[in-house]
Parts: structure tokens; C-alpha cells; sequence
């Protein structure tokens, strides 16, 4: 069983990030599969949720969340690959919310992430701090930038190679974000953020990507990922797994 120190140095790795990248984009193309088959007219992204949701907003939430599970199962699986004891979800009976746990040597209970995605450069949107779900000390930040208007591959392919342009990625271990919005017994909508104040202290735990100081709060900047394909526009894994977190 590896160490704690073993998992940290592993997940802020820039190749930890890529491959993770790179499996979300092998699988993507499947969740806009059914739409495409009853509509033909659909070619790219922005022509599929154009046909979903009007409003600009309700568009960019659409496709979060299409991709929210593909990033959380593609950690587990890349971690599991690289000889990490993972563990589901449901292994705390929900004591805790979470998305995936890490056994570690030395400890009895493992170690929970959960991961939270977005397209915003503000922030993270989640409900992981109401009461009566618990906490955990330990998550997966990532924010990134679609190519909405690139072709969508044939409807018998899984891959959108491409489809991130630009990504945020963080792995926080114990580091406090701000979070606001009030906790209630049942789940309960609120909002991560970066205060000024922890920008040094979050910029150690960064893999892809930096962040900006503002007034109160930082702003999320992400680092582009064209220089990381190969010419068919796959993003390049094995090797290279340089750490750059301290």
C-alpha cells in the first residue's frame, strides 16, 4: 500500500493531469450520441446544446455536467492503474460526501476526494459542505475552457479529441478554500473561491494552469493545452511525470 506522501506527489504530477484529461476526452463523444441520431443537423457543440437550452448559462451548466462523472471516474481509474487502492464512494456508507477514497499506508480510514469541475474562472459550484453530509479536507479543482465549435466526431466514435482547450488543475490536500453559502441539514448549493490571502499557499497545489490575485479573491487562469497533442489533436501521455506542486 503506498504512502500519503507516495498519492500527493503522484496527483500533482503533470502527466497525472493529462492522462486524466485524455481519458475524459476517449469517452466524452458518447453524451452526444442520442440528440445527434434524432436531429442531423447537429455538427458541433455549440449546435448541440443550442437545441438543449437557450439561455447562455443553462448551456454552459448543461455541459458540465455532462462531463462531471467521466472526470471523477477517470481519476479513480488513473490512480487505480498506477497501483493506488481506490475505493468507491459508498465505502463510508455516506458518512461523509465524497467522491473517491484512497487507501493509504499507515492510516485505518482512507483518504476522500471529491472533485469539482467548472467553466467558470471564479470559482467551483458544488454542495459538498451541508451538515448533514459531512466534509472532506481533499479535492480535485479543475476548470476548463470547451472548442464548442469544433466538428463532433461520427456518431460511432467515443473521442472528442480537442475538446479541452485550456485547463485549471489542483489538487488540494487539507488547504481551507472559502466556501459560502449557508449548510443546511439537506444538500445546499454553494460557491469555492480562493481568497487573496491563500494565493501563495493554493499555488503550491496547482499542476495546470496559475491564479490571478484580485481584490478579495483570485481569479482562475488556465493553461493552454495545444502544445501537449500530437498532431491528430490527442493529448500525449507516458512519462514526463515532472512535479511542479510543491
Amino acid at each position: 500500500m503506498k504512502t500519503h506522501e507516495e498519492l500527493m506527489m503522484f496527483m500533482r504530477t503533470r502527466q497525472f493531469a493529462v492522462e486524466v484529461l485524455a481519458l475524459v476526452e476517449s469517452v466524452v463523444g458518447d453524451n452526444f450520441k442520442s440528440l445527434r441520431r434524432l436531429e442531423p443537423s447537429i455538427k458541433t457543440i455549440n449546435d448541440y446544446v443550442q437545441h438543449v437550452e437557450k439561455d447562455k448559462g443553462q448551456q454552459t451548466v448543461y455541459l458540465t455536467v455532462r462531463a462531471a462523472y467521466e472526470f471523477e471516474y477517470a481519476i479513480k481509474r488513473v490512480l487505480s492503474d498506477a497501483g493506488f487502492d481506490t475505493v468507491a464512494k459508498t465505502h463510508n456508507n455516506e458518512e461523509q460526501k465524497n467522491d473517491f477514497g484512497v487507501c493509504i499506508a499507515g492510516r485505518v480510514d482512507p483518504i476522500y476526494f471529491e472533485v469539482k469541475t467548472t467553466q467558470s474562472d471564479n470559482g467551483w459550484t458544488g454542495s459538498s459542505h451541508s451538515e448533514g453530509s459531512g466534509k472532506v479536507d481533499n479535492y480535485v479543482l479543475v476548470s476548463y475552457n470547451l472548442d464548442r465549435e469544433m466538428e463532433l466526431p461520427s456518431l460511432d466514435t467515443s473521442a472528442i479529441h480537442g475538446l479541452f482547450k485550456s485547463v485549471h488543475f489542483s489538487v488540494i490536500d487539507g488547504l481551507e478554500v472559502a466556501w459560502s453559502g449557508e449548510a443546511t441539514d439537506k444538500s445546499s448549493f454553494t460557491h469555492a473561491r480562493v481568497p487573496v490571502e491563500k494565493e501563495r499557499e493554493y499555488s503550491k497545489q496547482i499542476v495546470l494552469g496559475s491564479v490571478v490575485p484580485k481584490k478579495v479573491w483570485c481569479k482562475i487562469a488556465r493553461e493552454s493545452l495545444e502544445e501537449m497533442r500530437d498532431k491528430n489533436g490527442k493529448l500525449i501521455t507516458g512519462g514526463n511525470n515532472v512535479r511542479i506542486a510543491a
